[in-house]
């Protein structure tokens, strides 16, 4: 099981109810869920999304389209489909979970979505394009963001190798439109940082004109990047929100045959 590269299981529950698909945030990597992972209880698996170009894969070039991300993990994701399936993603890993959510549903059932920290898609983009700046102007601005850690961006030869992969990710941000499908039958979750500074909450909690099942919102303390400090918060509205799927869901079984579109 997880035979490949796009997947790391920090604590592995063999007797878990669920699995929970989650992606990251622009420059980030699959160990930013690890500290998750040990907050759920056993009855949730945490299967943290490793893309091209960090971690494990830092020499694999990166890819610039969320869809192409969904395309070739989508069908990893039914491999492991055993359990019922959901996803969360973080700012950017937002856009891939939302692709990803698209093609599974063609084929299978996603028990709910989680979308944290970043503004809906159809709502368009107010940031400028940092990725086309010079490499010391983007190292600036990237300090600014606040999600890329000091040691790093101070780390002359390591910024060399990701510079890359952190053009290629706020490409994937910028470039995204949002695709004309009718909005998902899935249960979706908002999380939203309450002195986040660049995306309002409104923006947050308007992934719900994407859904057309039940959604809920919820407000944290913290700024863009809550999950560093309020992990534990996250954590108990995982537990809660997903405890009645595996008390109801049957085994996931797929729909139809796998042809994915898009």
């Amino acid at each position: 099981m997880y035979n490949n590269n796009w997947f790391i299981v920090p604590k592995p529950k063999p007797a878990a109810k669920l699995r929970l698909f989650c992606f990251p945030y622009a420059g980030g990597q699959a160990a930013i869920y690890f500290p998750l992972a040990r907050l759920l209880s056993d009855q949730i698996e945490l299967v943290a999304v490793q893309l091209p170009g960090r971690g494990n894969r830092m020499f694999e070039p990166a890819l610039t389209s969320a869809a192409e991300i969904a395309q070739v993990v989508v069908p990893e994701i039914l491999a492991q489909a055993d359990k019922p399936v959901a996803l969360l993603g973080y700012s950017n890993g937002c856009l891939q979970a939302y692709e990803a959510a698209w093609r599974l549903q063609q084929v299978t059932k996603v028990q709910h979505v989680f979308m944290a920290a970043r503004s809906a898609p159809q709502l368009g983009v107010k940031r400028e394009p940092i990725h086309l700046l010079a490499d010391q102007e983007f190292r600036r601005e990237l300090a600014l963001l606040g999600g890329t850690p000091q040691e790093l961006l101070a780390y002359d030869e390591l910024m060399e190798l990701m510079l890359p992969t952190l053009r290629a990710d706020f490409k994937l941000g910028y470039d995204y439109e949002c695709p004309p499908v009718k909005p998902l039958p899935i249960d979706m979750t908002s999380l939203a940082g309450r002195a986040d500074k660049d995306i309002p909450v409104e923006n947050v909690q308007a992934w719900q004109q994407l859904f057309a099942a039940s959604c809920s919102h919820h407000l944290l303390d913290g700024d863009h990047f809550f999950i560093n400090t309020q992990l534990a918060e996250m954590a108990r509205i995982i537990e809660t929100t997903l405890q009645t799927c595996w008390q109801t869901a049957p085994v996931t079984t797929l729909t139809k045959p796998v042809a994915l579109s898009g």
